[in-house]
């Protein structure tokens, strides 16, 4: 394994609780979107209901849906900026790169994701909680923090 900026068998902890961090928020819910009739969760790489125990992936729905409303528009962009921000902290940690490129990818999916819960929001008689955007800025700053102009 190579270390910092490729040096050979250096440990590299701290990339490698970055990538642990990032790919903990990827796997937890984003959104829990409430309503009526029950709740939600929608996640990076779907959503899921637990009544009656059904997951649709997003690429399953891409499908069927062939136009994404503009109320979910967010969620592919947030997905795609995620599958960047975790490639870039894989990079990172097998043969580190600037350590600003994934914080601030997480950061914006942050953000998306947040545009994601305020829009399905807006429906009537739906409540969206976007968790997601604590999960990510999260790892953002527990594991970015030393890497950030103003963390340090």
């Amino acid at each position: 394994m190579s270390g910092p900026r490729g040096q050979p068998g250096a440990v590299r902890p701290a990339t490698r609780r970055r990538l642990l961090l990032a790919a903990l928020a990827g796997v937890l819910p984003w959104v829990v979107v409430t309503f009526d009739g029950g709740w939600y969760a929608v996640l990076s790489a779907g959503f899921a209901h637990p009544d009656p125990g059904s997951f649709t992936s997003l690429l399953a729905y891409l499908d069927r849906v062939q136009t994404v409303p503009g109320r979910l528009a967010a969620w592919p962009t947030a997905t795609v900026l995620y599958a960047l921000a975790l490639a870039a902290a894989a990079l990172d940690h097998v043969v580190g790169v600037d350590s600003r490129v994934p914080a601030g990818l997480l950061f914006l999916t942050g953000v998306d994701v947040a545009v994601l819960a305020f829009s399905l929001s807006g429906q009537r008689g739906i409540l969206a909680v976007p968790v997601g955007v604590l999960w990510l800025w999260s790892a953002v700053w527990l594991g970015y923090r030393d890497a950030l102009p103003f963390g340090g």
